[in-house]
């Protein structure tokens, strides 16, 4: 019985580590939050609209909070397409969300700002 819970577990964990793939690079942070946005899921729609995965990782709650965000950096707008929250340190799904926000805008100095200043310029 022993091993069947062990096989399991390896099972979940690979099944999740698979869908884990990310290429996190650092925004910001504040306190036991940190922002981070994943370089590996970066879409250019064309000159001006961008889709990427934006990650918000709360330390103290062991909770990743992962946006599909489509940006239009020219309009400095940003949609969130869907959500989702994970358990920081396995990655397991807690709960996803496929509902669009309204479009908001952005700041140069906010997270997101930052975030597309590091995605176009590298800065």
């Amino acid at each position: 019985m022993k091993k069947f819970f062990l096989i399991c577990a390896a099972i979940i964990f690979l099944s999740g580590a698979s869908c884990s793939a990310e290429n996190l690079k650092f925004i910001d942070a504040m306190d036991d939050t940190g922002y981070y946005y994943d370089a590996d899921s970066i879409q250019i729609e064309n000159s001006s609209v961008l889709r990427v995965d934006m990650a918000v990782i709360k330390a103290s709650l062991n909770r990743m909070y992962v946006y599909d965000v489509q940006i239009n950096h020219s309009k400095k707008t940003y949609e969130i397409l869907s959500s989702k929250i994970l358990s920081y340190d396995t990655r397991a799904e807690i709960e996803s969300n496929k509902s669009r926000r309204p479009v908001q805008t952005y700041s140069k100095k906010s997270e997101l700002g930052q975030m597309v200043q590091l995605i176009l310029y590298g800065e």
